[in-house]
């Protein structure tokens, strides 16, 4: 009779296949964005990316929706990174909208080697380029309302819960847009931004963010 394998052998294939996927799909980015740089995004078909990242276009579509999706990856996998430890993150002390900017850096810290570059790249595509723009917006809509979600939930009894998970992504939101576009304009940012400068625009964002919340007009 032949073995079929048992758990741990499902376990170790499983394993080495999302390892592959993980692999794939970093490569697809590290291709196509300095590919995006320099000639631009209508520049650059998927044909290309694909026979340049040897990968199937069949897996490119496994693993991202499109081109779009592919170009906004570095930025989106820190929301994705966040969403999916949003239940450890509401488990902290102190005010929600620290909190939850301190999660935010964190995410950043934890982010692949070479990241910051793709990151920087991502961030100036979509400031040029409307599709990229219109992507980020819609793939933003889908995020926050995850997030809105589990703050809610975390809120529950508060009858003003909706109201203050809704003031807080949107803060968050723009306090993280605002420092990657600061972050990524600086001149030659694609070879020396940081990681450390990031969090540090980010810390001051959400201080900024907070004075701006108890703004008075007198």
């Amino acid at each position: 009779m032949v073995d079929g394998g048992g758990p741990d052998d499902r376990r170790v294939s499983g394993t080495l296949r999302t390892r592959r996927i993980a692999r794939n799909r970093q490569r697809l980015v590290e291709v196509a964005l300095p590919a995006f740089a320099e000639l631009g995004y209508d520049g650059v078909t998927v044909d290309r990316l694909c026979d340049e990242a040897e990968v199937s276009k069949r897996a490119f579509f496994r693993y991202f929706a499109g081109k779009e999706d592919l170009a906004l990856t570095p930025l989106n996998d820190v929301w994705r990174t966040l969403i999916a430890d949003l239940d450890g993150v509401l488990d902290r002390r102190g005010l929600l909208l620290d909190v939850v900017g301190e999660a935010l850096g964190d995410v950043v810290e934890r982010m692949p080697d070479g990241w910051e570059r793709l990151a920087v790249l991502s961030t100036r595509l979509s400031a040029t380029t409307p599709a990229i723009d219109a992507a980020a917006y819609l793939t933003c809509e889908r995020f926050t309302r995850q997030v809105l979600d589990a703050v809610t939930g975390r809120l529950a009894g508060r009858p003003d819960a909706d109201l203050v998970a809704r003031v807080v992504c949107a803060a968050a939101i723009a306090v993280h847009r605002a420092a990657l576009d600061t972050w990524a304009s600086r001149p030659g940012a694609e070879r020396t931004a940081t990681r450390a400068e990031l969090r540090a625009l980010l810390r001051a964002g959400f201080a900024d963010a907070r004075t701006a919340l108890a703004v008075r007009l007198d």
